[in-house]
């Protein structure tokens, strides 16, 4: 592919392939534009016009990960679920399965990108999405305050990553991982429903 004449979209996602070899291979420490841009046959230009930088290419491969677990996620949700349970469970599979396929580089990634200063919101903006994500696709069986809500999804979602690390290094297996994901979503979902239905009881 380096040798072939590729279009500015093409050019980018062969140097993506490439930087999250380079991570799968080797970690995050290892990525920089210069290296990137010899594995894949290009000059060191080329990586900078697209990345500016090595924050620029860690955020790019970030958002490429994000992108990768939302689509799981909306896609398995297509399906006709018929119970909080059945959604659960989907949510739970989709995620440490999207995780799994995508190895190691999603902890080195998501690891580089805290460290560096101003990356911050970027990282809180993709925990906010997926759990918007979990909020909508739960509500349909147990509606829950926004507010509330939202905040559930938010822990909801730092366990599923957690777990998903766990899953990725070997110290879960998937079904351990996906079991845990789902009964703590579950578990949370249940109690917050349970306490909004008293609260609505007890002041009426």
């Amino acid at each position: 592919m380096a040798g072939r004449r590729l279009s500015r979209e093409q050019r980018r996602l062969q140097l993506l392939d490439t930087a999250m070899a380079i991570v799968r291979a080797e970690g995050a420490d290892a990525l920089t534009l210069a290296r990137v841009a010899e594995e894949a046959g290009v000059t060191k230009p080329v990586a900078y016009e697209h990345f500016e930088t090595r924050t620029g290419l860690l955020v790019a491969l970030y958002r490429r990960i994000d992108d990768q677990q939302t689509e799981a996620a909306t896609t398995a949700l297509r399906a006709r679920v018929r119970s909080l349970e059945e959604t659960v469970r989907i949510l739970a599979e989709a995620y440490i399965d999207c995780v799994l396929h995508i190895g190691k580089e999603f902890g080195a990634v998501t690891a580089a990108l805290s460290s560096i200063a101003g990356t911050e919101e970027l990282l809180r903006e993709g925990r906010e999405r997926y759990a918007g994500l979990y909020l909508r696709a739960v509500e349909r069986f147990a509606p829950l305050p926004e507010s509330e809500g939202k905040a559930l999804m938010l822990g909801v979602v730092g366990a599923a990553e957690a777990l998903a690390r766990e899953a990725t290094a070997g110290r879960l297996s998937r079904a351990q991982a996906v079991r845990a994901a789902e009964t703590i979503m579950l578990g949370a979902v249940n109690a917050a429903g349970h306490a909004v239905a008293e609260h609505g009881a007890t002041s009426r």
